[in-house]
């Protein structure tokens, strides 16, 4: 497992990482990202609060700033929330860490949901979830970074959507 730092130099975290180690982590980053003063920047530019619309907005602004991208098989990547913006690019642990930077600078109670979306499979899927919303910015995305979804029509049906699974895990970070 990889860590990403906000200036893209990297780090071995552990060899053979499974997915509660990579969960773990990614609480810690968020923690992190979130003192990036960025996001009180654009908390305070989008006038965001901790009610359902700004919560859809933050969510919106993820989507509409990145384009879904996959790590290099075998490598998981854990990318701060700055660095996802910089480049362009996430997957579902960098959305989720993203979203978790702009939930804690607003205080917003929040969890990273981590779900096995087949039958007898591992964990393979990681999202937020708040306010008994869920905020999956990669549902609906093409998988292959094609940004097939590139307006607010086309994304609007997306919002507080989430995958089917068999078994899932939540953690909390505030």
């Amino acid at each position: 497992m990889m860590l990403t730092g906000s200036k893209g130099e990297s780090k071995l975290i552990k060899r053979n990482a499974n997915q509660f180690d990579t969960i773990r982590v990614m609480k810690q980053v968020a923690l992190e990202s979130a003192k990036n003063p960025y996001f009180k920047y654009l908390i305070n530019k989008y006038k965001l609060s901790n009610d359902k619309e700004s919560i859809r907005r933050i969510f919106d602004y993820a989507f509409f700033n990145t384009t879904f991208k996959k790590d290099l098989p075998a490598v998981q990547q854990i990318r701060t929330g700055t660095r996802a913006l910089r480049e362009g690019t996430a997957n579902c642990v960098d959305y989720s860490i993203l979203l978790s930077s702009f939930l804690l600078n607003l205080g917003i109670p929040h969890s990273f949901r981590m779900v096995a979306t087949e039958k007898n499979e591992n964990f393979s899927h990681i999202y937020v979830i708040t306010k008994n919303l869920t905020l999956d910015c990669v549902i609906g995305q093409d998988q292959e970074g094609l940004e097939k979804f590139k307006t607010f029509e086309q994304r609007k049906n997306y919002f507080n959507r989430e995958v089917p699974y068999f078994k899932k895990f939540d953690l909390k970070v505030l």
